[in-house]
Formats: structure tokens, sequence, C-alpha cells
């Protein structure tokens, strides 16, 4: 009997996420795959799960029986693993090392001379590729560098949930909260340059059968598994048939209470089915609302990056759909895009507030080794990077601290020029960007510069533009939040380490967008915003319109230890303010530790975690 040892090193997510990772999918549904083979089960059997980053040398005392390795590699653990490959080589040099997964360089000529100790790679879907190196193990024939199948159209595939592969894993680690992942689909329809999605699947969805969907959904139940993360890139492509797992998700809510909230990647155009999809995921309080990819509002720039299903006048309709559905709607932008400019980029900021969007996450552009950008655009566009460490998922969970031997962390190329945008440019307008999600996504001003944008026709960004300046020249905490988010943005771009404390709050790079929001909340400074903001624009407005904003502001911002239910009356008697500006509490039971309140300004602000719900009496 031949022993396998099978990495997929995952990271922590999730509402509990300091305890909590997902199940290795993928090595695991490559697994179940092979145990169809008879002369697989009677001949190999796997000996070791890793994962999560564990200790090295703790990993090479356990692979000391191991004879085949099969690594997936992603973003959130490639240096890990390739490390991992090259001390169990040292260690074992009869240990036959397979790499796959979405971070192999797929065009990368030299790969083998730079990582020797690899023995096989797999490039595309794993589970054809995977057989044949068993077959060829076990036949004694020597393996291939390089193995690559045709996509697999008839997806009639054994689970490795009711194969019962993770039920040891399971009951060896009662603590932790798993995070499962359902598989619907495979492949991507659309080839965006700065994905690599679809440009890995041609373009193309294949189903899996809704049998093996259904008893998937029903062993998270019966494992009382609260987060469930659906694979598909675009969720209600399909419509009928997503409508119908729709269904299935909500049925099996509604009988054992799992799954209690849900990740999903919908289908870019965000049509009625997607909407339609949402409101039943919101109805059983899965999920919060529909979130838009738009990563940009400017046609030109959605052209360069091959973005053809997605433009203004589409992304218009389904944001009003939305709203006349009464469903929060969410969007993701991404700074840096080629042909992107400052006006361009304040241009789809403006567009964002104009729509009334409810909560906004913004990322630098980060270069994916196999997306079409990096092969084609690095040049036409002058693409300039930096590698930052730990951008995304940060250093400050278990599983992403640094191997203590060997000092691993993950790394990604970001963007920090265009010929578009100048690298100080660049600097200016995340740092402006962050100001206003500090302000108007977090509640404090989003009310007062709605009023005047739709009484008095002053455009958002001319209203924090203006903020902006006025604070910059009067109030200490946002001058001292301002001078160390810059030295912490150059000293990241110098060392590729983001990790600045400012205010009590620890700022890692994916946080830079989203810092102003918690160092308020860390220094009790709610009230004191809304006091300037208030000041401010009394400039443009009268003094019975600010304080019905000031009424307002403090009572839809959940505080630390302060969760006001109270409902208010405004004076101005008209349509003052819309009821829709304000969203629900996500969460329900307040957190009572200051460290996971703050934490989940950052992890929960997709789901506007911050804000309550409140009637207005017009």
């Amino acid at each position: 009997m031949f022993n396998v040892t099978l990495v997929q090193p995952n990271f922590q997510t999730g509402p509990k996420h300091l305890n909590s990772y997902y199940l290795p999918y993928s090595v695991g549904s490559l697994w179940s795959y092979l145990l169809q083979e008879q002369k697989i089960k009677d001949n190999y059997q796997v000996d070791n799960w890793i994962f999560r980053r564990e200790e090295l040398q703790s990993v090479v005392d356990r692979c000391k029986n191991t004879d085949i390795v099969f690594i997936s590699l992603y973003i959130w653990n490639k240096n890990y693993c390739l490390m991992l490959g090259k001390v169990l080589k040292e260690a074992y040099p009869n240990i036959k090392i397979i790499l796959g997964g979405p971070e192999l360089p797929h065009r990368n000529t030299n790969f083998f001379n730079e990582y020797s100790y690899i023995d096989s790679i797999v490039k595309g879907e794993g589970e054809l590729a995977v057989l044949e190196i068993l077959t060829a193990y076990l036949d004694k024939r020597p393996l291939e560098q390089v193995y690559e199948f045709e996509r697999i159209q008839d997806l009639n595939l054994p689970s490795p949930y009711t194969s019962g592969l993770f039920d040891d894993l399971l009951k060896q680690h009662p603590d932790i909260e798993w995070v499962p992942t359902l598989e619907t689909d495979r492949g991507c329809p659309y080839s965006c340059t700065f994905c690599d999605w679809g440009s890995a699947t041609a373009s193309k969805m294949y189903k899996l059968y809704d049998e093996r969907i259904l008893a998937d959904l029903k062993w998270v139940a019966d494992n009382k598994l609260p987060y469930l993360a659906l694979t598909s890139s675009n969720f209600g492509i399909f419509k009928d048939r997503d409508i119908m797992i729709a269904d299935m998700i909500v049925a099996t809510n509604k009988q054992t209470g799992f799954p209690s909230g849900i990740s999903v990647s919908y289908a870019k155009n965000s049509n009625d089915t997607v909407l339609e999809i949402v409101k039943k995921f919101i109805e059983v309080n899965i999920q919060t609302g529909l979130t838009l990819s738009l990563q940009t509002t400017t046609d030109e720039v959605l052209d360069n990056i091959k973005r053809k299903n997605m433009k203004i006048n589409s992304i218009e309709d389904i944001i009003q759909s939305a709203k006349d559905k009464n469903v929060p709607a969410l969007t993701e932008l991404i700074l840096g895009m080629p042909g992107e400019t400052t006006e361009t980029w304040l241009n789809t900021i403006e567009d964002i507030l104009i729509h009334q969007i409810e909560t906004l996450d913004v990322y630098f552009l980060q270069l994916l080794i196999n997306s079409p950008m990096y092969i084609t655009q690095i040049q036409e566009y002058s693409l300039q990077t930096f590698e930052g460490y730990d951008f995304f998922y940060g250093v400050q969970n278990e599983s992403f601290e640094y191997d203590k031997e060997h000092k691993i962390s993950e790394s990604i190329e970001v963007i920090k020029s265009t010929n578009t945008i100048s690298e100080n440019d660049m600097e200016d307008i995340a740092v402006f960007t962050a100001f206003i999600l500090g302000l108007h996504m977090f509640g404090i001003s989003n009310i007062i510069s709605t009023y005047l944008y739709e009484t008095q026709n002053k455009s958002y960004i001319e209203f924090y533009t203006q903020l902006y300046d006025h604070l910059k020249q009067n109030d200490i905490v946002l001058n001292g939040w301002l001078d160390q988010l810059k030295i912490g943005l150059q000293d990241w771009k110098k060392t590729g380490y983001m990790e600045t404390t400012i205010d009590g709050v620890f700022i890692e790079g994916w946080k830079f967008f989203h810092s102003l929001m918690p160092i308020i909340q860390n220094n009790n400074l709610v009230e004191h915003y809304i006091d300037v903001v208030g000041d401010f624009s009394k400039q443009f407005t009268t003094q019975d319109v600010i304080d019905d904003y000031t009424k307002i502001a403090n009572l839809q911002i959940k505080q630390f230890e302060s969760y006001i239910h109270d409902s208010v009356q405004v004076t101005v008697k008209s349509n003052l303010f819309p009821a829709n500006l304000i969203i629900s509490d996500r969460y329900g039971d307040y957190l009572d530790k200051k460290e996971e309140h703050l934490d989940m300004l950052f992890f929960g602000r997709r789901r506007g975690w911050h804000l309550n719900k409140i009637s207005l009496d017009k």
C-alpha cells in the first residue's frame, strides 16, 4: 500500500474567522474521484491532510512514510507550499512532489529549472491527470513533467463530503468551525484580462448534477456547519436551475438552521434571476444584499479589460431593479485598471454614490500570473508593480503567521502606477478614496451629502473634496491618520510589508481602504465627526436640516457598547432622506469584546454590519 499526502493549506474565514478554516475541497474532490477506481483503492491510502500552515518540520516528520505528495497552489499558500515541497524532497529524495492549482504558472518555460525538486505539474482540472500519475506510478513508468487533459464535460462526479473523506477531519478538530464549499458548476464564460478564471476554463461552463448538490447540502446541515461558500463564478447565469439550487439552500436552512450564512459570486450582469435569488437569501437572513462586481463604471476601461458584459446603462437598470425589490446593493472597485485616470476614477466613485450603493469595497489591482493581463497588457499600459506580502490574506490570523524557521510569507504583485496614473497620483486618489469610505460608507456623512446632492445639485466629489480640505486644516486625528497611512503605503512599496498601527488599530495592506472606520470607533469619535460634518455643512443648508442629519447619523451607527434601536422623527416636512440608505443589522447579537468589534468592521464590511435600520417618519 502506497501512502499519499494531500496538501491544500487554506485561510481562515467566516463570521468567526479567528477559528474557522475552509475544508480542503480541491484535493478532497480529486481523491473522491480516484476512489472510484478499484486499483487506486487497493493500492493507495491518504496518510496526511495538510489543510493549514503548519511548522515545516512537523509536516516533514508526519510524511516519513509518504510516497507521493499532491499540492494545490493558491494565492494564499503558494510560497509556503513551494517551500514545503523543497524541504520534503531534501528529507526524502525518493518522494514524488506533484503540483497543481490556479497559481501554478502555466507559461513559465523555466519552471523545472527553478523548482528542480518538483516531479510533475498538472495544468487545469486534475481528476484525469492525477489518475494517470497514480497509474503510472503503480506500473513503475517514469512520470511526465507536465500533465494536461481536456476538461471534463460530464460532471457526474463523486463528492468528498458524502463519500466520508472529511469525517475524520471534523472529528479530530472539533474546535474548528469548518467552512465547506459547494460546487455547482465549473468554468467562466468571460475573459476579463485581470482574472485567470475564464482563460483557464476556455470560457465554458459545465454543471454538476442536481442530486449531488442536494446531498452535499444535507451533509452541511447534518454536520451543523454554519457558513457555506459557493464556488460558481457566475451563480444565477443558469437561471431556472440556479433558482432551484437557491431554493434547496433556503429549504435546508428553514428545516435545519444551516447554513446560516453564505458567500456567492453572482452572474456579472446580475439579471433578474440574480435579484430573485438574493431576495430568497435575504428572507432567511443568510445574506444581506446583492454584490455587484463593477470594478469600474468607465466604458473605455471596461473595454480595455475585455469586460463587455458590464456597461453603465445596464448597471443603472440593475441598481434600480434592486431598489424596487428592496435588495441592498454592494459593490467592488479595482484601482489601477488599464486606462483609468484620476478623473475617471472619481467619476466612478460619483456614480457609486449617486446610485446609493450601501457598501463599497476597493482594492488595488493585482497581477495574477495566469491572467491575460499578465501576458499581454503589462507593456501596453506600462503597468508598474511592487511585491506586497500578505496582501488581502493578512498575517493577523494564525494561518498566515510566518513559519518560525523559514520566514515564509505570501506575496502578490500590486499595481503602483500605469501610463495613465502616476505613482503619486495613485497614492493621492487611494487616500482620498479611503477618506470617502471612512465617512460615507460608515454612515457619518452619507445622509447630508445625499441631501445636498438631491436638493442643491452639489456633487458628491465636490462635497468630499471640500470636506477633505477642511479637515486637513483643522482636524488632528484625521491628519494623524493621513500621515501614518501615507507612511504605511511607502513602507509597503519599499519592503513589501504594510504593518502599521494607527491610533490603536493595526493596519495591513488589504485593510488600507477601510482603515478610517475602526480608528473612528476605537477612539470613540463617531459623535465628533458627525458634529464636524454638520458644522461644515451649515454653509450649504439650514439649521433644521443639520439637526435632522445629526439625529439620524447618531442613531444609524452601531458603536461599541452602544446599540440603539430607537426610531427618529425628522422636522423638515419632505422625503428628506430615503429610507433605503439605512440597512438592517446583519448579525443581531452585539459583540462584547472590543477586538472582535473592531475586527468585524473589516471582515463584516460587505454586509454593512455597522449600520442599524431606522424607520423614518416622513
